[in-house]
């Protein structure tokens, strides 16, 4: 639908031609042929505007695996499963190891980012999960240990928060999204210093869980 019912000529440009890369139909299939336009920015199919015009937006080139997946959906027999988004607890464990692996799903076609379990991780390995739809990236991600680099006697410790930035600045050459999913470097950080005592009230305890909701300082 036009942002108007009325345009008058002077804000209309008709009888123009693309040969293609120009522009495509909001159901992402590239337009070759006649089109017209409006001062107000909307390009619509037809030399001038009728019953058969459909709205046009700006070219841009999908991936061969978004190309893949939309050729082929209506092939797929294969009953895939929704990833699931995961909220992660951290352990006494983790704090331990000083790292976790943080799961990152991206939907190649609305390039959406979600962080998912390690059994949906399991899911997508045997093929559970659209790999035609979904790209799968590992995060090692620093939790404990210094927070900040710090120089001590002409020797430099690598902090968390800059340990973390550079890895999401390597994998982000493989999801460039991944410079916009993370805003907080220094998430689920925890002092190593401190662990939960054990609960003498569980038979098993290794793995009580701590908030995941710790205060973020950057």
């Amino acid at each position: 639908m036009r942002n108007k019912e009325y345009y008058s000529p002077e804000e209309t440009i008709t009888d123009q031609y693309t040969i293609g890369k120009e522009y495509m139909t909001q159901d992402r299939i590239e337009y070759i042929g006649l089109y017209h336009r409006y001062l107000t920015g909307e390009v619509y199919t037809q030399p001038v505007f009728s019953k058969q015009s459909r709205k046009l937006i700006k070219y841009k080139e999908e991936s061969n695996s978004s190309k893949l997946y939309r050729k082929n959906k209506s092939k797929l027999k294969t009953k895939f499963q929704t990833p699931v988004e995961h909220r992660i607890q951290i352990t006494n464990e983790d704090i331990k190891n000083k790292s976790i692996t943080r799961n990152i799903l991206k939907n190649v076609s609305s390039k959406k980012l979600i962080e998912i379990s390690d059994d949906t991780v399991k899911l997508y390995n045997k093929q559970k999960i659209d790999k035609n739809l979904y790209q799968l990236i590992k995060i090692k991600w620093v939790i404990a240990g210094p927070l900040n680099t710090t120089t001590l006697n002409n020797v430099i410790e690598i902090g968390a928060v800059e340990q973390n930035i550079r890895e999401v600045e390597i994998k982000s050459k493989k999801m460039p999204e991944l410079l916009k999913y993370f805003t907080s470097f220094s998430e689920f950080y925890t002092d190593d210093t401190y662990i939960i005592p054990t609960n003498i009230n569980t038979s098993s305890n290794s793995n009580s869980n701590i908030s995941a909701n710790s205060t973020s300082l950057y």
